[in-house]
């Protein structure tokens, strides 16, 4: 369903080629690939992070320079399994275990750089799988200075009513978009229960009708073409339903800066 280990533990990306661990940014983005997107030359290109959540990064890195602001970024470091569309609970498993590496990954990335620039604020970024990396670490994070905003695309533990800016074609229609995990929570492990408002109101939550990933139809008997294409058509624009680039960096740049910590000899 989703268009989805190992390199360098800090990506910093210009023009897509890793280069020497920069200093300390304005910013930093996080970005996790969906399904099947680090595979094979994908583990490399578009940064390691898949072709919408680096679409995203460049739109967003493009509009902080015009803004005299800096960013860095890395990509996830997990497998992003394929989706076993053969079936099957082995392949399942190991898709879960696929998401379980990238929420461990995403959490202890976000440590390490946050030790590394402290005063850095951090932008989160996920496609498909990749959102639900992201996504399960947000409930940990409603109060973390560092976390300037995040970005959920086709996100699979999406909730219709969750407390998150919502946009896509679902945005329109309440209620509409649950996520395929948020209707197997308990073989998908997930959790049921809404962002909380501290960091939902700093989450933009992309969602299409019809996408069987954020918005699953447990009626269904098969997966239509038409779902996959819905799913696989999410990219950055300057309007309409995917226009999350204005929201985001509205939210990256209302972003307080993150204290200065105290000098202990002071």
């Amino acid at each position: 369903m989703a268009v989805a280990v190992a390199a360098t533990a800090l990506v910093g990306l210009a023009g897509g080629t890793a280069a020497a661990e920069p200093a300390c940014a304005d910013f930093h983005w996080l970005g996790a690939a969906g399904s099947g997107q680090r595979d094979g030359a994908n583990l490399t290109a578009n940064g390691g992070m898949g072709d919408v959540v680096y679409q995203s990064y460049q739109q967003l890195s493009a509009e902080l320079a015009a803004s005299g602001r800096t960013i860095t970024a890395e990509a996830v470091q997990y497998p992003a399994a394929p989706v076993p569309l053969g079936g099957g609970l082995g392949g399942w498993m190991d898709f879960m275990d696929s998401v379980e590496d990238g929420t461990d990954a995403a959490a202890d990335q976000l440590e390490a750089f946050t030790e590394r620039c402290p005063q850095t604020k951090v932008v989160l970024a996920g496609y498909s799988q990749g959102a639900m990396v992201i996504h399960r670490n947000l409930h940990d994070l409603a109060e973390a200075p560092n976390v300037a905003a995040a970005l959920l695309v086709a996100d699979g533990d999406r909730l219709p009513a969750d407390t998150t800016i919502n946009l896509g074609t679902t945005a329109a229609l309440p209620g509409v978009g649950m996520g395929v995990a948020q209707e197997h929570s308990f073989l998908a492990s997930t959790d049921t229960s809404p962002l909380p408002p501290a960091i939902g109101a700093r989450t933009v939550s992309v969602c299409d009708v019809g996408d069987p990933v954020c918005d699953y139809d447990a009626d269904a008997e098969e997966l239509p073409a038409s779902a996959i294409a819905i799913h696989t058509a999410y990219a950055p624009a300057v309007s309409g339903p995917h226009a999350w680039g204005g929201p985001l960096y509205n939210l990256v740049m209302s972003s307080s800066p993150v204290p200065a910590v105290a000098d202990a000899t002071a």
